[in-house]
């Protein structure tokens, strides 16, 4: 199976009555496919829904400027997220949501073969790990095994958790930190330099 059939697959997926219902399309994700680096998020937002894209919105643009910081772009990378519809009024995922798409996310991580796996947040973190409490699992290396093969899985905060509370520069420092340790995770892994570029954190 190729990434492209995958995506097919789930394209009209109908396992979850009540994302069927709440999302107006199928969000797969965007990026590189043969990328050595995987980005995991939660859920689709009400942006992420219209647009078909995984963090097109305000937590995509502190994304960007994180991956910026540390020589990589959305086009070095593919992102996507522990389920693949929008929850009604961005409620949580629940576990039934998550485990229908437990299959789809192990597949597409087989297919890709990823150097490193960054881990969005609480669910994505859980879900990959089996790990709880994102404060203490933040910017620290894991080895994981999934379907048999040991990845490298980073977690991070979420963006969204920079928006949630006002921009504080210290969250801000936090996440910056993490995907430094990101990046080192990466040349460890791939023996490639990262430069990083001019990112405008402070500015948007």
């Amino acid at each position: 199976m190729s990434l492209t059939e995958l995506r097919q697959e789930y394209s009209k997926c109908n396992k979850c009555s009540a994302l069927c219902k709440s999302r107006s399309q199928v969000v797969f994700g965007s990026g590189k496919e043969d990328a050595d680096v995987l980005f995991i998020g939660e859920a689709p937002g009400a942006s992420e829904d219209r647009e078909g894209i995984p963090f097109c919105g305000a937590s995509g643009q502190i994304l960007q400027d994180l991956l910026k910081s540390v020589g990589l772009t959305r086009e070095d990378v593919f992102i996507t997220n522990t389920i693949l519809c929008r929850p009604e009024n961005n409620r949580n995922p629940n576990r039934k949501e998550v485990d229908a798409c437990r299959s789809r996310l192990d597949k597409l991580i087989s297919l890709m073969g990823p150097k490193v796996v960054v881990t969005i947040g609480n669910f994505a973190t859980e879900r990959i790990t089996g790990k709880i409490g994102i404060t203490k699992l933040r910017g620290r290396a894991f080895s994981v095994e999934i379907d048999g093969q040991q990845y490298n899985v980073v977690p991070v905060i979420h963006p969204a958790n920079l928006l949630y509370n006002g921009r504080n520069p210290e969250i801000l420092e936090q996440m910056k930190k993490d995907f430094i340790v990101i990046k080192k995770v990466i040349q460890e892994a791939t023996g490639r330099k990262l430069e990083p570029g001019q990112a405008r954190l402070m500015d948007f």
